[in-house]
């Protein structure tokens, strides 16, 4: 008999919600071998204790945060694997409050049961994986503003308002001076602005190709710094996602890279795959010394 697929689930509140999740998620065949989360970072332990007992496939249950965290946990396992040697690979079964990193996989997120065939079918896709310091991720990271606005977004109002609890933070930091980000590569000149925005794949913050050029498989990450914080940098982005791209964005540079480092003044916290990874800069970001293979 094969052995189930354990997929972590952050139930978060036990509210009516996340126990119609847990009943969904007993409800799949093949039966999963479902383990619920106690608290914050539990998810990245749980996901490395697996990992370490041998298991091929560890899926997350919920957003991209909680997603993160099982990302953390079969990472770093799979960086003490000798070459040659077999990694745990990564499922997502979407049902938080954002799922960017399924959307950008083509995953049937609005059909749990769809999405559960296709991971539970044994397909594979290798995808890059980064890092920023000592944080592994595989969609995008933000220094500053972005991140900021998670900062100012507690748990009790995204479970209220959802996605538009987001917005809402975002309306308290652009109140704010911001910081001065510089985003330096070897070699060339530095790049300034008060908004630096990462994208490992084309999605950001939703279903909105923010990095029209990206791609999960080229090696590169796509940066976008805004050289001011208002109105009219926000204008050029979406003229340039819905228009004719980034090329004549007059306070905006799109630059697709491979290492860089961001430094900011004041200091400024750092997000990775919409989750708070630290505070403080500079930040190095670079690839890690392996791939990583996702259930699709």
């Amino acid at each position: 008999m094969l052995a189930r697929i354990p997929v972590i689930l952050n139930p978060a509140a036990r509210s009516t919600q996340a126990a119609a999740r847990e009943k969904a998620l007993r409800a799949l065949t093949p039966e999963p071998e479902l383990v619920l989360t106690g608290g914050p970072g539990e998810a990245s332990e749980i996901a490395e204790k697996l990992a370490r007992e041998g298991h091929p496939l560890v899926v997350s249950a919920g957003g991209d945060g909680t997603m993160n965290e099982v990302l953390q946990g079969i990472c770093r396992v799979n960086a003490e694997r000798p070459p040659g040697e077999k990694h745990t690979a990564l499922g997502v079964l979407p049902m938080g409050t954002m799922n960017v990193f399924s959307l950008e996989l083509g995953l049937p997120s609005q059909d749990i049961t769809a999405c559960w065939q296709r991971i539970s079918g044994g397909r594979f896709r290798e995808v890059d994986l980064w890092m920023a310091n000592q944080q592994y991720f595989v969609q995008l990271a933000g220094v500053g503003f972005d991140a900021e606005i998670i900062q100012e977004t507690p748990w009790e109002r995204k479970k209220r308002f959802g996605p538009l609890s987001y917005v809402m933070s975002a309306m308290q930091v652009l109140t704010r001076e911001p910081p001065v980000l510089s985003v330096n590569v070897e070699g060339r000149p530095s790049l300034h602005g008060s908004v630096v925005l990462i994208g490992a794949g084309k999605y950001y913050g939703g279903p909105v190709p923010v990095f029209p050029k990206a791609s999960n498989q080229d090696g590169l990450l796509d940066v976008l710094v805004f050289r001011g914080l208002g109105g009219w940098e926000f204008a050029q982005m979406i003229r340039a996602i819905l228009v004719d791209g980034y090329e004549p964005a007059e306070d905006i540079d799109y630059v697709q890279l491979r290492e860089f480092t961001v430094t900011a003044s004041p200091e400024a916290p750092l997000e990775v795959d919409g989750e708070l990874a630290g505070f403080g800069t500079p930040v190095s970001f670079k690839p890690a010394p392996f791939a990583l293979q996702v259930a699709v």
